[in-house]
């Protein structure tokens, strides 16, 4: 790159600097080993995010949908490409919705990891593809919750092998994505062929190991410099690595499970767990968080408990509806859904928001069913209490005060009738 990049450290940090002081300008980010972004900043508002493999990166997502034939896109690559033959080959509506997911997909790749950075102001934009109509600061915090989810799985692609799992995909995209992977195949070639962009598809991967639909297995990368004992070395410091940060990241659940969530007030957003300490000195000598007879949790219970999260979840869509269009809350519930954190994801595996903005008891139940008994309970109550957190917590990021208060007017009294 021609231009400079002084500063360094996370470029997150440096976006939401500018969206708090309503600031103009194109923020230049390179990051080793993927390249460089210009992140583009309007009176706050994050409304794009570009690089230099977009046009071909659209391309190849196109060749993967079935909407441009190989060999045309290969003559396309052979020359030098722009962003107008791709959009005389599939019309400009279809190339603005791919550039909408394009346009996270950078942010993911671009802002929540260290690179080098530098910020130019400008008294105005003036790009193509420009995105707008979602709300900057809640978008940028879903997004650092996904890439949270599948950072583990940005680097080494290459030495990690794909094929299908004995169990059944849970959606559209978890077929397509279990029959591409058949005869297996690396990771790294999964992305490059898969017709969802590389966050979406590394998401649903994740999903999918982790309900059994596909296997990943680690193999030693191909001998392009680094010799064999070095690649194995580095991959052993990896894996013994991430047990130790899962050894790490399980203890600090175990001890906040039950604290969490105190000293917040109704939608304040998440804890500072810095700040909090467990003192264990004066406890007795049973383990903390194991309890040797734990109530078992009847279905009615569950199902009693989903139709509280489902008044939520439909206030909010119907919300979001009035205030951002049609169809707009449910794609933002959805959002909330596939997002869910860690901890528990695996109660909302294969969960679908309908139109209403409610979701179905019964795959609910099946992936309760799928955890151990004495490990139902916690799941349940950490993934009803944390949905209509963050779904509440999206609404006044989203909402105006009208809005939000009509919201929140139809949902008063959820924490007792949750019942917890």
């Amino acid at each position: 790159m021609a231009q400079a990049f002084e500063e360094t450290g996370r470029a997150i940090d440096a976006i939401r600097t500018l969206m708090t002081g309503e600031r103009t300008g194109c923020l230049r980010v390179h990051m080793p080993g993927r390249g460089s972004a210009s992140i583009h900043v309007l009176e706050g508002e994050v409304i794009g995010a570009t690089t230099d493999l977009d046009t071909e990166c659209i391309l190849r997502r196109l060749v993967a949908r079935g909407r441009v034939p190989a060999a045309k896109a290969s003559t396309l690559l052979e020359g030098v490409l722009s962003m107008t033959d791709v959009e005389r080959l599939a019309g400009s509506d279809r190339i603005n919705r791919l550039m909408a997911g394009r346009f996270r997909d950078n942010l993911i790749d671009f802002s929540f990891d260290a690179s080098r950075f530098e910020f130019t102001e400008m008294e105005t934009i003036r790009i193509p593809h420009i995105q707008l109509g979602h709300d900057s600061a809640g978008l940028m915090r879903e997004l650092e919750v996904v890439h949270g989810r599948i950072s583990a799985w940005m680097g080494a692609t290459a030495t990690r092998h794909i094929s299908s799992g004995e169990q059944t995909p849970r959606s559209p995209q978890q077929r397509h994505i279990q029959a591409l992977c058949t005869a297996g195949m690396t990771l790294e070639d999964l992305v490059a062929v898969s017709p969802f962009f590389r966050s979406q598809t590394l998401v649903l991967v994740v999903q999918m190991v982790d309900h059994g639909s596909l296997v990943v297995v680690e193999k030693a990368a191909p001998q392009r410099g680094p010799g064999l004992g070095a690649v194995h070395h580095a991959i052993e410091m990896a894996r013994a690595d991430a047990a130790r940060r899962s050894e790490a990241r399980g203890a600090a659940l175990a001890a906040f499970a039950d604290h969490e969530r105190s000293g917040r007030g109704e939608g304040e957003g998440a804890f500072i767990g810095a700040v909090d300490r467990v003192d264990l000195a004066g406890s007795s000598h049973r383990m903390p968080g194991l309890r040797s007879h734990a109530p078992a949790l009847e279905q009615e219970e569950v199902v009693r408990r989903i139709g509280v999260c489902n008044e939520v979840l439909h206030a909010f869509v119907q919300t979001w509806d009035r205030q951002h269009g049609l169809g707009e809350g449910r794609r933002a519930a959805q959002l909330i859904i596939d997002t869910a954190p860690p901890s528990c994801a695996a109660l909302f595996e294969g969960i679908e928001v309908d139109l209403n903005g409610r979701i179905g008891p019964s795959v609910l139940v099946r992936n309760l069913k799928r955890r151990p008994e004495a490990h139902r309970r916690g799941l349940a109550h950490r993934g009803f209490t944390d949905l209509i957190d963050r779904t509440l917590t999206r609404g006044a990021d989203g909402l105006d005060d009208e809005h939000l208060d009509r919201m929140l007017s139809q949902v008063a009294g959820y924490r007792q009738r949750l019942g917890w």
